[in-house]
């Protein structure tokens, strides 16, 4: 019996109890849309997840910061020599540019002053960077342009600025005053000065104002990294402070320590982001990015998906036994055929094939129409179920449930495997039938 025939044989004899072939079909279609649907959704609550934290930041940036007495759960505290951690300074920059991954490491060099425009007045992070790898981390402008270093003293505003000014002599607040920083007459004040006694500033000028990024980007202005440094000197002159208070205002244990007050690495894979930020923390620097926050809900998300996973499970492993039963009960229906089928010759394992491609045609046409169903369930959720109760995890994401296509492959392989193997102990029991009882019992 050549495999042509043995396929035609098979679907025979599925047709031959329709009904009970469709019932048992149908057993493995609840089974594999209940796995696939249960897991869907906890794919798509990772992949929320995942939107929500793009929209605070990039995932593949690590924020470095200087140890400064911080010791990680576990390890020894640093101590002088070899256990005392590094300073942000040069160095340190080329040691982490060396790092497997990494694309691009940005000093961040800190002041904290007071911006004056007109009668209006705020606060600002100023943060002095290197400019030329403003495009490994993402900076784009949306009135003006980078600053190129033709101007003196040039900022870019993040989106935010110009809501926070404020009037000191107003007794209302009637709204931010929505200053035009492109073309106001802008001045540069120590963070420490009374501006109620007029103070003298430092002029500066708006070279760009960057997107809306939704992030602490928006709120903090930039200035190339060379300029800041000539403009901390002006403003320590003016605040009477020799030392410039580079730290933004922040008391240092040792001020001269660290040349910049926080680095930014971007690694050109998310998959790394992990392993470089812990070399980093090897070195005795404090490393920090979005990633962790995202591990951890990972972390969350896959609990929740093996408790939806299992709950699918039991439908499906109810499916085998329904297959097993079929199988069972075909051979009791079936015993002359089997018997006349050894007479004649046919030998045990293709006996054995003809069950078990019976059981696996089960499971796969069970698998294949439960994935039809899940992806039925899975855009009603996403529709239907979204709009009338008012559940979602915002405008940017694709919905609550998601089905990618190496799930609807791995779902329709375990159907079909499942099949077979729930058509193995009826298979070998086929087997195992005398031929000449087999014929006797008719």
């Amino acid at each position: 019996m050549n495999s042509a025939d043995l396929i035609s044989m098979g679907v025979k004899n599925l047709l031959r109890r329709k009904t009970r072939t469709i019932l048992t079909v149908l057993g493995v279609v609840i089974g594999t849309a209940s796995i696939v649907v249960m897991m869907s959704l906890g794919i798509g609550m990772n992949r929320n997840f995942e939107e929500q934290l793009k929209n605070m930041g990039s995932l593949n940036i690590i924020d470095v910061s200087p140890n400064w007495g911080y010791v990680e759960p576990g390890m020894p505290a640093p101590g002088p020599g070899a256990g005392e951690a590094p300073k942000l300074n040069d160095e340190t920059v080329a040691l982490i540019e060396q790092i497997p991954g990494v694309d691009a490491v940005m000093p961040i060099m800190m002041q904290g002053m007071q911006l004056n425009a007109g009668r209006y007045f705020t606060y600002l992070n100023l943060n002095g960077i290197d400019m030329t790898k403003s495009d490994f981390f993402d900076f784009q402008v949306e009135q003006g342009a980078l600053p190129d270093g033709t101007g003196k003293y040039e900022l870019l505003f993040g989106s935010g600025i110009k809501d926070s000014f404020y009037d000191p002599k107003s007794r209302v607040y009637t709204g931010p005053p929505q200053v035009e920083l492109m073309t106001a007459r802008l001045l540069a004040l120590p963070d420490n000065v009374d501006i109620t006694q007029r103070p003298r500033g430092v002029k500066v000028q708006a070279a760009g104002i960057l997107v809306q990024s939704n992030n602490e980007r928006d709120w903090t202005v930039y200035m190339d990294i060379t300029q800041l440094t000539k403009l901390k000197e002006e403003l320590a002159k003016l605040s009477g402070n020799n030392g410039g208070g580079g730290g933004g205002g922040r008391v240092r244990p040792d001020p001269n320590a660290d040349k910049y007050g926080q680095l930014k690495v971007k690694v050109n894979d998310l998959n790394k982001v992990q392993e470089v930020q812990q070399q980093i923390k090897d070195m005795g620097l404090q490393a920090w990015s979005l990633s962790d926050i995202l591990e951890s809900m990972k972390q969350t998300t896959a609990g929740i998906r093996a408790v939806l996973g299992g709950i699918g499970a039991v439908s499906l492993f109810v499916a085998a036994l329904g297959i097993t039963n079929t199988m069972v009960m075909s051979i009791y229906e079936r015993t002359r055929e089997i018997g006349v089928m050894k007479v004649l010759g046919a030998e045990l394992p293709v006996i054995k094939k003809l069950f078990l491609f019976e059981a696996g045609m089960i499971g796969f046409f069970g698998g294949l129409l439960g994935l039809v169903l899940s992806y039925l369930i899975s855009w009603l959720v996403n529709s239907v179920g979204v709009s009338l109760f008012n559940i979602g995890w915002g405008e940017t994401t694709g919905g609550i449930s998601f089905i990618p296509l190496w799930l609807s492959g791995s779902a329709l392989v375990f159907a079909t495997v499942v099949g077979i193997a729930a058509g193995f102990y009826p298979a070998l029991r086929a087997m195992k039938l005398s031929a000449l009882e087999a014929i006797r019992n008719e």
